[in-house]
Parts: structure tokens; C-alpha cells; sequence
């Protein structure tokens, strides 16, 4: 047995539910943080832009190294007890996750919830999993605080602090994580080792996961810290035909009244996100303009358009009502399209039949679907409801 293992330092974190608790405490207006909160966040950037994807799953390397007497993992050591050790190899076959990350939740959790380390396992199990969602969940709750506050105090200059904070998070990749992580989340199996009640708690909280991504999301793009792309925009709508043709695990995990729930409230966000990501302000201004297609701000090209409507035109309303609200604005986005001058810059865009887009809408009561989700307690629920509002 080898003394002593060095494994690599994305291993650690430190606990996220106290950094979130200091974020939370510090006014959305306030133009200034903590020098001591501002390296905190310096520190964890990797975390925030590598977000939940950073909890490894198993691997040999881990696995052995737990063999030693002690692991160092950069500036950190943790000293092997072998009852801790056996009971991290079950826990990281039950969450698929790393055994060195395993053996420091399981440590924590012993700590933290005064669980003596010879409990019978499946007590220790419920804590150790219950910690682990409360990491993965606080760690994305930073994030969205991050970019909530920068919105808050930037209005529009995007100056300060925070806003150069955010700013680096989208830069790093944030926005391109969020999207592998959200389809990692969306195509997602559990453990067969489950039983019925610990996969209604992962069902649960990894829907709470879906909802929390796409809220950091729509922050991003509300405020244009990104503009989403022609890539991201096919690749959200793709997320969302999957979603509400059943293609995605959604209809698993809706095994609750609370994860039926969540299911909607995930396809309501991603709906938003597409609608409020077609930037209908900029092709209205144009109209209003007067401005050709080509002289205009769009941030998408004509052959980015004919692209985005071969996904949509798969989309049928009149087989899934939930597809009604995104035809209608598609519908919209080319009819302004249509009033601009210079027809022969964009006639190719003419060609497609948002006529029938329009048809399929008011077929499956788009109109009714929007005013249920207004009517709903759906965004009033969220902590960033004013963004959708």
C-alpha cells in the first residue's frame, strides 16, 4: 500500500452552500462586493464555468488511489480511513460519481450531520445524497446569482465588479457548458440499485437541475452578456422537440407531483429562451426602419433562418401542442422578415409558408398555452421572475 497518492486538484471543492449564503447576502444593488467574496469567486471561476460537469464520474485512477494511506489532491490531503473507504466505493457506484469525490462527501457528510462512520450504509447513503444535490444545486445557484446581480446592477453598461465577473464566465464557456451539461441531464438514466424513494428524489432534483441551467440561460441572454447563435439556438430547439415528443427521459422523471411540475416549468423556460432569442426587438426596429436584411442587426444570417426552419418545420402542432406557441413566433419572425425592403436580398425566406405555421398555432391554442403560463404560478415561482416578466 502506497503511503501517500496525488490525484488531480478539479477533484476538490470547496462546500458551495456557505459561498451562496454570502452572495445571497449582499444587496442586488450594491455596485461593490467584499474583496475577500471577490477572490472567493476568482478562485472558484473553473467551478462556476465547468459547473456540475466537474463532479467526475468513477474512474481507475480515483479508485486506486483511495488504496493509499492519504490522497493529496493539490493544496488539500485527506487521510484514508478504511470503514470511510469501502462505504465511498458503494456511494460512487450509487452516484456515478468519482470515489476520491465520493470519500469527500461522504467525510463531510459525517461531519457536517454527526453521522457516525459505522452507521449501516443506506443511512449514510440518504445524507451522502442529499449533501451531494445540495452541492450540485448551490453551485449553480452561484452562478445565477452571479449573472442576476451583474443584470441588476449593469443596466446595460455591463461596468463594475460583478459585470467584468460575469463577463469572464461567459467568455470562459459558460454558455456551451450549460447546454452539454443540460443534454448530459436530459438523457440521464438512474441507478438500478435504486429504490423506489431515492429515484423519486433524483427524478426531483435532477429536474431542479434542468430548471436552474436554463435560468442562468436566459439571465445570460436577457441581458446579452452572449448572443445566442444559429448553432445554440438549433441546438436548444432540438433539446426542446425532444422534450415534448417524449425522445428525452422528461416523462421518466415526471414521477411526483413535485417532478410533474418541474417537468413543466422546464419546458416553459426553454420555450422562452427560443422565443426571447429570435431578437423580434431588433427585426421590429428594422421594419420600423425601414432597414434591409442585409443592413440590419440580426444576429443570425439568411442561411442561418433556412437552417433554423428545417428544425422547426419538423415540429407539428397538431400533434403536440406544446410546439403551437414556438410555430406562432417563427411565424412572426418571418412575416417581419417579409416587410423589409430589398425582397430580392431575402426571397428565399419568402418562399417558406408561415402561413401554415400560423394555421398549426391557432390549431393547437397557442394563444390559450400562452395564457396559461401567465395565468400559471410557473415564472412567479422562480427567483429571477423578473427577467421573464
Amino acid at each position: 500500500m502506497a503511503s501517500s497518492t496525488s490525484v488531480d486538484s478539479s477533484l476538490w471543492w470547496d462546500p458551495f452552500h456557505p459561498f451562496l449564503t454570502e452572495l445571497e447576502n449582499v444587496s442586488l444593488s450594491s455596485t461593490e462586493l467584499p474583496p475577500t467574496l471577490m477572490k472567493k469567486m476568482d478562485d472558484n471561476h473553473a467551478w462556476f464555468v465547468g459547473t456540475v460537469s466537474l463532479f467526475k464520474k468513477p474512474n481507475e485512477k480515483s479508485r486506486v488511489a483511495l488504496d493509499s494511506q492519504e490522497v493529496k489532491i493539490g493544496a488539500h490531503t485527506l487521510s484514508i480511513q478504511p470503514e470511510l473507504k469501502a462505504k465511498a466505493l458503494k456511494l460512487s457506484s450509487y452516484l456515478c460519481l468519482d470515489e476520491v469525490q465520493s470519500y469527500i462527501l461522504a467525510s463531510r457528510t459525517i461531519e457536517h450531520e454527526n453521522v457516525h462512520e459505522n452507521s449501516p450504509f443506506e443511512e449514510l447513503l440518504h445524507m451522502v445524497l442529499l449533501e451531494y444535490y445540495i452541492e450540485r444545486q448551490c453551485l449553480l445557484k452561484c452562478t445565477r446569482r452571479i449573472l442576476l446581480h451583474a443584470l441588476f446592477v449593469g443596466n446595460g453598461s455591463k461596468k463594475g465588479d460583478i459585470c467584468d465577473t460575469a463577463l469572464r464566465l461567459i467568455n470562459d464557456g459558460l454558455e456551451n457548458k450549460l447546454i452539454s451539461v443540460l443534454q448530459s441531464l436530459l438523457s440521464s438514466s438512474h441507478s438500478e440499485q435504486m429504490d423506489v424513494d431515492l429515484f423519486t428524489f433524483w427524478a426531483e432534483e435532477t429536474l431542479t437541475e434542468d430548471n436552474l441551467i436554463l435560468d442562468i440561460l436566459f439571465i445570460a441572454y436577457y441581458e446579452s452578456f452572449v448572443r445566442c447563435n444559429a448553432d445554440q439556438w438549433k441546438a436548444l430547439c432540438l433539446l426542446y422537440k425532444g422534450i415534448i415528443s417524449g425522445s428525452y427521459n422528461m416523462e421518466i422523471l415526471a414521477i411526483s407531483s413535485a417532478a410533474i411540475h418541474s417537468s413543466r416549468q422546464v419546458k416553459v423556460r426553454l420555450l422562452f429562451i427560443l422565443m426571447e432569442t429570435l431578437d423580434l426587438e431588433s427585426l421590429l426596429q428594422m421594419v420600423h426602419d425601414q432597414t434591409t436584411f442585409r443592413h440590419g442587426v440580426s444576429v443570425f444570417t439568411l442561411s442561418d433562418f433556412q437552417e433554423m426552419d428545417a428544425i422547426v418545420s419538423s415540429l407539428n402542432a397538431f400533434e403536440i401542442k406544446e410546439a403551437g406557441p414556438l410555430l406562432l413566433t417563427w411565424a412572426v419572425v418571418l412575416c417581419l422578415i417579409s416587410s423589409l425592403p430589398g425582397k430580392e436580398e431575402h426571397n428565399v425566406l419568402l418562399e417558406i409558408d408561415h402561413v401554415g405555421y400560423v394555421r398549426q398555432a391557432f390549431d393547437s391554442a397557442a394563444f390559450n398555452y400562452f395564457l396559461d403560463i401567465l395565468h400559471s404560478d410557473l415564472l412567479k415561482e422562480s427567483e429571477v421572475c423578473c427577467p421573464y416578466s
